[in-house]
């Protein structure tokens, strides 16, 4: 594919995509730094609450298990509203949230660190505004800090979000005497060494999903499920789908997709499995035996070195390198981001109907616009 005569926007997209690998290669160090200049803890929490809308929820999702199994804190990737219309009224005084918004100007994000101060609780926002909106409320603010801010579907936000995630847990962790510096110092830099595995993982996925995309209709079911910390990235990968394509794709977790969606897979499905070396694995493999049985087209997302995973899947989009389950949402989001791309771009479509001046108005005033109760 000629990637400079395709629309700006996709080409910021791109763009987007291929920045993730040095903002992984670099980033953590300095994130980890600031976080520890400006995070200012009497004690440790109690709990800890990741929240936000969309990706900036499915980030959290991704992370909770590094902040369990790092920090011993019970931590929980909640939905915006979620937490601040119900949770937050049951949740102990003495916790910590992260709430993230991208734009800083997300009315539900905003309102979970409104009602999270009400409550009692520290309060750190991770954001690009400074300006206004949720910076102007929480206690801590924290810039996500990518380079890649021109407007096309949300991957190196993404990215950033993650890695501010992973490196709090890691602060939290050494806060709390489970990390040393030797031990700080490692995590971050088995971080930073993604960016390679991400790298790697952009070109050999890029033709592998652009022959996938031509061969794809518009009308076809596109399913991404995931356990465990790639729970988060199966929406994500669906999120970026919706945005690029304005199709119906569904993000499910890998157990509930037997129960749910394997009652509309059929020859017209096409489904991927995020399948990482870990905890799922196994499970994974059975949902794909299920899959090709329906007659679905099944993606494995997975290792390239995983033969076992690779030989039960019609198409494989391979993951390079080899890492700790807790960190694979880092470099797993790619295909998803990489397959929205080429759908978008083999179809000449307009990302989010934003081409439709109603859509735009009544979704930002659905976003943005929203009361905040205070």
């Amino acid at each position: 594919m000629d990637y400079g005569n395709i629309d700006l926007k996709w080409q910021n997209m791109l763009k987007g995509i291929k920045a993730q690998a040095d903002f992984v290669r670099y980033s953590p160090p300095k994130i980890y730094q600031s976080i520890k200049e400006k995070v200012q803890l009497e004690r440790l929490p109690e709990r800890i609450f990741l929240s936000g809308c969309g990706d900036s929820w499915y980030c959290g999702m991704a992370t909770r298990f590094a902040f369990e199994a790092w920090t011993g804190i019970p931590t929980e990737g909640i939905q915006a509203l979620e937490f601040s219309r119900y949770l937050v009224n049951y949740a102990p005084e003495n916790s910590l949230l992260l709430a993230v918004s991208n734009s800083g100007r997300v009315s539900r994000t905003l309102e979970s660190v409104v009602q999270a101060k009400k409550r009692g609780m520290y309060t750190i926002a991770a954001t690009t505004n400074f300006e206004e909106g949720i910076s102007q409320e929480a206690d801590c603010v924290i810039e996500l800090g990518y380079s890649e801010m021109s407007f096309a579907p949300g991957t190196s936000s993404y990215m950033a979000s993650l890695i501010v995630q992973y490196c709090l847990a890691i602060y939290l962790a050494e806060l709390a005497g489970k990390f040393d510096e030797e031990q700080v110092q490692a995590k971050l830099g088995e971080i930073s060494a993604l960016g390679d595995s991400i790298e790697q993982s952009i070109e050999e996925n890029l033709p592998i999903l652009e022959a996938l995309a031509k061969e794809t209709k518009l009308s076809d079911k596109v399913i991404f499920i995931g356990g465990g910390p790639n729970y988060g990235t199966a929406f994500f990968s669906m999120a970026k789908m919706i945005e690029s394509t304005r199709t119906g794709a569904v993000g499910q977790e890998l157990e509930e997709w037997a129960h749910e969606q394997y009652f509309i897979t059929d020859e017209n499905t096409l489904t991927f499995v995020i399948a990482p070396p870990g905890a799922s694995i196994n499970r994974a493999r059975e949902q794909m035996y299920a899959i090709k049985e329906m007659s679905s087209k099944c993606v494995a997302i997975c290792s390239i070195d995983d033969l076992e995973t690779s030989n039960d899947a019609d198409i494989v989009a391979p993951i390079m390198g080899d890492f700790d389950e807790l960190l694979s949402p880092i470099v797993y989001c790619v295909p998803g981001e990489i397959f929205a791309f080429h759908v978008a771009v083999e179809n000449d479509l307009k990302m989010l109907g934003f081409d439709n001046p109603k859509v735009k108005e009544v979704n930002f005033k659905q976003i943005f616009g929203s009361e905040v109760e205070r």
